[in-house]
């Protein structure tokens, strides 16, 4: 009677658990989804989206679902690739599982559901349908897991309702591609590697019936998968082992008239981590590439993520690691204040996967990937230059008027790095001076260098010399320096404008030269004295001379062309008279007179007045035709031959 009772007992509890099986799916058979627009019962509620972490799967799910439309023509096969997987837990469980799968369709939005046979293709990953009649059909797959031996242990993964419409051919204005994942893994040895994304391409219109075909410009680094149940491939790129580098994937739709129209996009391949350049004394960061939202939820398995560095010899060191609880916050690894010191060296990320702590898969590592510091000083150089001797209040910090010989000349320079930890070695500093300058004494940061410390570089081309100061380096802990320069003037003959740019140059941490100009200085240089030259006045050769007249000067003598040229480089300028005196008479008859305005005066041995000047205004003087020194003949007409005579010039400061 107790062992009765018992399997009664037992019989019962199998019969509820059947009956609650059962009233779970029919409540689940009732839910609905949508496909191209229509409200349509699934054979079974979809599985939700996987969640990954990286390449890591955390619940069962597809990684390919079926597109919710597909549009074909009667007789034009088309396949609907999809790819189911499970967990990382359940696949540490049941590691022998192998997947099965079975298509279901339904012709009536889903009221009715009716398994696909084998022969046409119902068990297959890879579904292809060729359609006889026009119309839509709705498709859903159940992709199971379990082996020989435990089938009544199936794993389903459901996937979403898919329809196929077969109608008239439509032709593609455009298309549209994209990867679900623009980076991809190259390892092929680790299961945790995401190593292969799906392409995909969406026409313009979106129910163009055209057949769609996939290419790679370099099949070296990523091809697409064999699809072995159909022939062909799928569209599931796959990265080559060890690859790295840019794809780009091109589809092509052939249209129902024969035309074609094409799209394309990129994905990257690599390890997993990105070479890094920052500027010294700046953060660095490696991020490993993946989608990293996803959180895991089992509390039996364990995701670590470590990070190593290698410095320039390759020794490794542990640098981070997570725990089972923090590892979200090891998917980066930053360098806070990077130095020279860590230009070169390098950084890989290893993650790893346990279930009850001592069930463990493939760890996934990564590339190892550079650290690159770059020295990129950014120095800011402020000038100042003061005559010592003279200044009339024209003077600026980077102009000097009215220079000339034994005047004192001072430079001043402060040179900042403004990069911080930045290193410049042996640097100089470039100061043109003209010619002939004396160099009195040079200052650096207060200290008075010695001649070995600086050089001057004459150039026999031209009048530049060069003051060159070495000795100006920069590093973590020197970051500015003041140079002062003290000079003497020499060598001005004549009024010049001397323009000079001083520079800086040294070697950065890379060996490469780094040069930084300073802002132009201008010294306008005089010799301080006043300059006149006085041309000879020409009336040329008369011919027929006549009594009581007028004799102009040669063209050559006439403005614009200047009679007295005056170049005054005084510095410190005072009104002035021009006054001309004639030594000794033509004779003959003939006499020099000074006309202005219609009226004139006779030269004579007394000075007369030419031109006055306020200090501000002294210039050359030149005449028309009709003023100035004209020659008249007066009542004797002289004798055939040449005349000449001297005319003094006198050019003195008026009060």
């Amino acid at each position: 009677m107790i062992k009765r009772f018992n399997r009664t007992g037992f019989y019962l509890i199998v019969l509820l658990v059947v009956i609650s099986c059962l009233f779970i799916n029919i409540k689940v058979n009732s839910l609905t989804v949508r496909a191209d627009d229509q409200t349509v019962k699934p054979y079974e509620k979809p599985t939700s989206d996987p969640l990954i972490f990286l390449g890591i799967w955390l619940s069962n799910g597809y990684s390919l679902q079926p597109e919710t439309d597909y549009y074909t023509q009667v007789g034009q096969s088309i396949v609907v690739h999809t790819s189911a997987s499970r967990s990382i837990w359940t696949v540490l469980t049941g590691p022998v599982d192998s997947p099965h799968y079975r298509w279901y369709k339904s012709t009536d939005y889903g009221e009715n559901w009716s398994s696909v046979s084998e022969s046409d293709g119902g068990h297959r990953m890879n579904f292809s349908i060729t359609p006889k009649s026009s119309g839509t059909t709705w498709y859903q797959l159940d992709t199971q897991y379990y082996t020989l031996l435990t089938p009544l242990l199936k794993t389903h993964i459901y996937s979403r309702v898919t329809a196929v419409h077969v109608k008239d051919p439509v032709n593609a204005t455009s298309l549209k591609v994209t990867a679900d994942n623009d980076y991809i893994y190259n390892e092929s040895d680790s299961d945790l590697a995401q190593n292969y994304t799906f392409i995909h391409a969406y026409p313009t219109p979106s129910d163009a019936t055209g057949k769609i075909t996939y290419s790679v410009d370099k099949p070296e680094i990523a091809s697409f998968a064999q699809d072995s149940e159909n022939g062909g491939t799928t569209n599931k790129l796959v990265a080559k082992s060890g690859a790295v580098g840019t794809v780009r994937v091109t589809a092509k739709m052939q249209n129902p008239d024969g035309s074609t129209t094409t799209g394309y996009t990129d994905v990257r391949v690599g390890g997993g981590l990105d070479d890094q350049t920052v500027d010294v004394g700046q953060p660095a960061t490696f991020s490993m590439h993946g989608n990293v939202d996803a959180t895991n939820s089992n509390a039996s398995g364990s995701i670590q993520i470590k990070w190593y560095k290698y410095d320039k010899d390759g020794k490794k060191t542990t640098v981070a690691t997570s725990n089972s609880s923090n590892y979200k916050d090891y998917v980066d690894y930053t360098i806070p204040k990077t130095t020279m010191d860590d230009d070169g060296t390098q950084y890989q990320a290893q993650i790893t996967v346990s279930l009850l702590g001592f069930i463990q898969t493939d760890s996934l590592t990564t590339n190892k990937a550079t650290l690159n510091v770059k020295n990129s000083p950014d120095l800011s150089i402020s000038t100042k230059i003061v005559n010592n001797t003279y200044d009339d209040g024209s003077n600026t910090s980077d102009t000097l008027n009215k220079v000339t010989n034994n005047d004192n000349i001072s430079y001043e320079f402060n040179l900042k790095n403004n990069k911080e930890n930045s290193i410049l070695a042996n640097g100089s500093y470039v100061v043109p001076i003209h010619d002939g300058t004396t160099v009195n004494n040079v200052e650096l940061d207060g200290t008075k260098l010695s001649s070995d410390d600086y050089t001057i570089y004459n150039k026999s081309d031209d009048k530049d010399s060069y003051l060159i100061i070495n000795g100006i380096d920069f590093n973590e802990t020197t970051e500015s320096h003041t140079l002062k320069v003290d000079t003497n003037v020499s060598g001005i003959t004549n009024a010049e404008k001397f323009e000079s740019v001083p520079y800086y140059y040294g070697d950065d941490y890379g060996g490469s030269v780094y040069q930084k100009m300073a802002s132009k200085h201008t010294i306008n240089y005089v010799n301080d004295k006043f300059n006149a030259d006085v041309n000879n006045i020409d009336f040329g050769t008369i011919e027929d001379s006549e009594k009581n007249k007028i004799y102009y000067r040669q063209d050559d003598n006439n403005l614009p062309n200047n009679t007295v040229n005056i170049d005054d480089e005084r510095r410190d300028k005072k009104a002035m008279r021009v006054l001309v005196s004639q030594s000794e008479p033509l004779g003959q008859g003939m006499i020099l007179r000074y006309y202005q305005n219609g009226n004139y005066t006779n030269l004579s041995s007394s000075d007369l007045l030419i031109k006055s000047f306020d200090q501000d205004n002294i210039s050359s003087i030149g005449w028309k035709k009709d003023d100035g020194i004209l020659l008249y003949i007066g009542d004797a007409l002289p004798m055939s031959g040449e005349y000449k005579t001297e005319l003094k010039w006198t050019f003195e400061d008026s009060i």
